[in-house]
């Protein structure tokens, strides 16, 4: 079964950026680490107990000087502030992967998303999730990726936020805006999945492709968040 399961926000200061998100919706927040080989910091607003934001951005700026295309990715994109630059689905199975794979006509390789790139956690642990298409495949076209998570470890989303970042509880997704059209969309998922299939309104503004917008329902009421999609 298909799930969505996060967005990537991108900014300039990461630290900013989250918090003037969360005084936004009153969602709360947590430190979620950083990727050592991307150079990038990674906080997490939860908008449910398996959907959440990751508000991204580079921290260590050496990556820069080095042939590494997601950081410049990052830095090309927050030129103007922050960025939705990919929303991302999570699949319970590795069949369904694979088929997501042969529809890109892609491979599923461990090192473009295992141990060695994952997120490194403030607690110790290790991220570590398997990918198809990559991020620098689908995020530049603002197409979703799939992601399957192995193993038991607790979804980012379910983790504790810390005190005073905000009071509203995230109960789930109402609705997203995305880019172009249905057809769109029906053709990217292929197989695995139908625009229908998802527990919440797509809504679709003829736009580029990309993410658009949110409608979070909370403890407070829905909130919209909004911010400009990924510069095709």
């Amino acid at each position: 079964m298909i799930h969505f399961d996060h967005v990537c926000l991108a900014a300039l200061n990461v630290y900013e950026a989250t918090f003037r998100l969360s005084r936004e919706t009153g969602l709360g927040n947590y430190d979620g680490g950083f990727f050592p080989l991307y150079g990038i910091g990674h906080k997490v607003v939860p908008l449910a107990p398996d959907i959440y934001i990751e508000v991204e951005g580079i921290v260590d700026h050496t990556v820069l000087q080095r042939d590494q295309p997601l950081p410049r990715f990052f830095e090309q994109q927050t030129r103007n502030g922050d960025c939705f630059v990919g929303w991302c689905l999570r699949t319970d199975s590795l069949d369904e992967l694979k088929a997501f794979a042969r529809h890109h006509g892609t491979v599923i390789d461990e090192s473009t998303t295992g141990k060695d790139a994952g997120r490194q956690m403030m607690n110790g642990n290790r991220g570590f999730a398997l990918q198809t298409p990559s991020a620098m495949t689908a995020w530049p076209i603002g197409k979703p990726n799939l992601y399957f998570k192995p193993g038991n470890a607790p979804h980012t989303a379910s983790l504790p936020v810390e005190p005073g970042t905000g009071n509203v509880r995230g109960e789930g997704l109402d609705w997203i805006e995305i880019g172009e059209d249905e057809s769109a969309l029906a053709k990217w998922l292929g197989e695995i999945a139908r625009p229908s299939d998802f527990p919440f309104e797509i809504r679709y503004n003829g736009k580029t492709s990309g993410l658009y917008a949110l409608g979070v329902r909370t403890s407070d009421g829905e909130r919209e968040i909004r911010r400009a999609s990924v510069q095709l």
